[in-house]
Parts: structure tokens; sequence; C-alpha cells
């Protein structure tokens, strides 16, 4: 049985206080959707400057806590991503029963004292515990954000406003290439004695200054909409078991699309996470200069390749090429690949940089991702679905993509120099996986789509 909005679980009877006027088909007024975005995106970019922040300080980080390669890329990827899948279960079954600003709020304060309480470690075990406490936090933003934007715009505009606000994660890389390199020119190379913390090296007071502003703007979240839940079926509220189960009757969709996009963000990350640390060994620019060029290629080709992705392919979707979220990013997987194979073969910095910026401007799929998701999922499972793809999508993509690009460079190539050569083997072996696995869903995505046509706009 399909029911109205107002039957389901809390929230669904009306947007609490906070929220704005409606626009004349029940959706927040553009203003106000808009707005919702803005708020989303800030607090996106954040996250991901204090989840990337660790790449610009590799090497001082290695120096300080003597550890390899496969350390640093331990504590980048599988040390992050496996509280953060954990919990994301947890906050996406929240999302789904309780106010979902709330959720925000509780998650965006964990992460931002968890990123600041690295700049306090001393030892290995330390940073690994601040990073456990960096996901578990993160872990709160999206399947929340997913679930809010969902019900905040309609179905052929949602790939637009979710590769907005996905740019956060170009916005939030940027920024902490361009934020930490700042801050490392400005603090003092001795470092800071603080009373009571006692000595911190530079590289911890980046972690420390760079941790604490989510705590300031967090409180926005209270400014947004807060809509009603569109798309609720059955009797409104639900647990995992009746997500799985819906799940399970399109598990070629959500089996595919969970794999390719997670093996994208395995390439992804690989690269982020260890782009200028290539660009510093390699060509032997200073690392704040490495820093300041990937800046400004995450805030403006990345963010531009975010924006083309959604309003591509709401565009085709419109037109009724309901597939398009998976077969654009099949074709991206083979083309980035070979962008990537051409960087590290370029004999100079620009063509170098120019091969990156093209892999960069392609692997820009978070929004259309998630907007895939949304489209095909009832409301009450949204949350619940979302953190099951976050778990894959983070698994795969954080914790393997940072972390096998540096077990190459220690173990396949055992040499430091060839951590381009990791990154492209790391793309290599990723490509016909994910070309396959978007083979699979494309079809069962069709048919998703018009399933979703009965209950979508109830």
């Amino acid at each position: 049985m399909i029911e109205r909005p107002g039957s389901g679980p809390e929230e669904a009877s009306a947007p609490e206080p906070g929220g704005s006027a409606l626009a004349h088909d029940g959706y927040p007024s553009p203003a106000s959707a808009w707005w919702t975005v803005a708020v989303l995106t800030l607090l996106y970019s954040i996250s991901l400057m204090d989840r990337q922040i660790i790449a610009l300080l590799v090497g001082d980080i290695r120096k300080s806590l003597g550890i390899s390669d496969f350390g640093i890329g331990l504590l980048q990827g599988l040390a992050f991503s496996l509280f953060y899948v954990t919990f994301g279960l947890g906050f996406g079954w929240a999302a789904d029963r309780f106010p979902r600003r709330s959720i925000i709020v509780i998650g965006v304060v964990i992460w931002s004292c968890a990123a600041a309480a690295c700049g306090l470690a001393r030892n290995f075990p330390q940073f690994l515990m601040a990073r456990f406490g960096v996901g578990a936090g993160e872990a709160a933003l999206n399947p929340a954000a997913y679930s809010l934007l969902s019900d905040t715009f309609p179905k052929h505009k949602q790939a637009t406003a979710f590769s907005v606000f996905g740019s956060g994660s170009q916005i939030g890389s940027g920024l902490s290439f361009a934020v930490g390199g700042a801050l490392l020119a400005l603090v003092p190379t001795a470092g800071w004695t603080v009373p009571v913390v006692g000595h911190l090296e530079p590289w911890q007071l980046v972690f420390i200054l760079t941790g604490l502003p989510g705590l300031i703007v967090v409180w926005l979240v209270y400014t947004i909409a807060n809509p009603v839940r569109r798309g609720v079926i059955g009797q409104g509220h639900s647990n995992f078991t009746d997500a799985l189960r819906f799940m399970k009757t399109r598990w070629r969709f959500y089996a595919g699309h969970f794999l390719a996009f997670g093996l994208l963000a395995a390439s992804a990350y690989g690269y982020t996470a260890w782009s200028p640390t290539y660009v510093h060994r390699h060509f032997g620019l200073p690392m704040q200069e490495a820093a300041m060029l990937f800046a400004i290629q995450n805030l403006t080709v990345g963010v531009a390749g975010t924006l083309f992705a959604g309003a591509f392919v709401d565009r085709l979707f419109a037109r009724g090429r309901t597939d398009v979220h998976l077969l654009y990013f099949g074709g991206v997987a083979v083309v980035g690949s070979l962008a990537m194979l051409a960087a590290i073969n370029s004999p100079t910095l620009i063509g170098c940089m120019v091969f990156l910026s093209v892999f960069n401007f392609l692997n820009s799929f978070g929004g259309v991702a998630a907007a895939a998701l949304q489209i095909t999922t009832p409301n009450n499972y949204r949350g619940q679905v979302s953190s099951v793809f976050l778990f894959f999508f983070n698994l795969l993509g954080i914790g393997i993509g940072p972390t096998l690009v540096g077990a190459f460079t220690t173990y396949l190539y055992r040499d430091d120099g060839m951590v381009g050569w990791a990154m492209a083997t790391n793309c290599l072996v990723m490509m016909p996986v994910i070309v396959g696995a978007v083979l699979i869903a494309a079809r069962p995505m069709r048919l998703a789509v018009d399933d979703a046509e009965i209950w979508a706009d109830c």
C-alpha cells in the first residue's frame, strides 16, 4: 500500500520549524532549495578538507611517526573507512526515522573534534584512533543529506542538485591543499609550544586549525528547509530487514551500481591521496607548490566536471535515457584510465597536469551516483540504502584506493619513485570490472525507474 506523506516516519507530516515556503508543486521554493544545497555543500567541503588534509602532510607525518607509504595509506584509507562504513549503517537507519538535520549536527561535531585530535597524536596508534573518529563522524552527513535533497528537488533535477552537493568533495580537496599549504607557510617551522598540550609540529597545527571550523558553521543546518518526506511506501516505518528485502528484488541494479561506483572511487581516491606526493617526488616540486597546484585544479576543473556530469545526466534522463547515470561513467572509467597513463608518461609537469586534469574532470561522479539511488528507492528506505551504498563506496574507494596505491609502491614496485605507476596500476585494475558492472546494472536501472513512477511523487 502506498501512503501519502504524513502517515510515515517522523518528519513526514510536515516540515519542522525553520523550513520555508513551498513552491506550487509542493517542493521547497527554489531559494530555499538552493540554500539547502549551499549549506550541505559547505559542510561536505569541510568534511573532505578534514579527510584529505593528510595527503599534503605525508612527508612530515612519515618523518615524525616513522612509518612507510603503506602506513600512510592505512591512515588515509582503511583506518578512516572502517569506521565510516560501520557507523554509516547506523546513521542511515537513523536518517529514515529521526530528524535529519540533528543527525548532521551530531556527525559534524564528532568529526571536527576527531580531526583536530589528529594534531595531538604522538604516535601511530593515537593517530589511528583519531582517524577512526573522523570516519565515524563523517558517516552521518551523506545519508541524511541525500534524504533531504531527494525531498527538496523533483527527480529530473536531482542529478544537478546532487552534483552541486558532490562538488563539495572537489572543493574540500582543493581547500585541503590550499588552506593546508597556506598554514604550513604561516606556522613556524619549529612548531609551537602550547600550554598543557606541549610542543606541536607544524603538521599537527595544520590538523588542529583545519579541524575546528566545522564546529563554527554546523549550526547553519537549522536554517535550511526540512521538507515533507515523499515516496513513502508501506506503513512508512522501516528497518534494515525491510530495506534489504527491497534491495534483493532489484539486486542486479544495486550490486552493479555499488560495485561500479565503489571502484571508480578507488581510482579517484587513490589519485587524490597520492597525486601531490607523485608530483613532488617525480618533478621535484616543493610540497607547498604541489599543494597549491592541485588546489587550483580541484577548485576549477574538479568542480566544473562535477557540475557538467550532473547537468549532462539530467538532460539525457529528461529525454528518456534512464540508465545514463551508469553508462556515462562506464565510459569515464575507460577514458580516465587512458588519461592517467598519459599523465605518468608525460616528460613535463605541464603535460602531466593537463592529463591529470582530464582525469579529475571525468571522475566527478558522487552526485550522479547518489541521484540514481534516490530516484529508484522509496523514501523510507533511502537513508538505509544510501548507507549500504556508502559502505561499499567507502570501503572500496577510501579503504582500498589509497591503501592499494601505497601497497603497490611499497611491495610491487619497491620504489617510492614509482608512486605514479602505482596510481596507474590502480586505475587499470579497476577499469574492466567497472565497465562490466555498469553493463550488468543498466537494464535493471531502466526497469527500476519505471517501477518508481508508481510511488515517486507520493
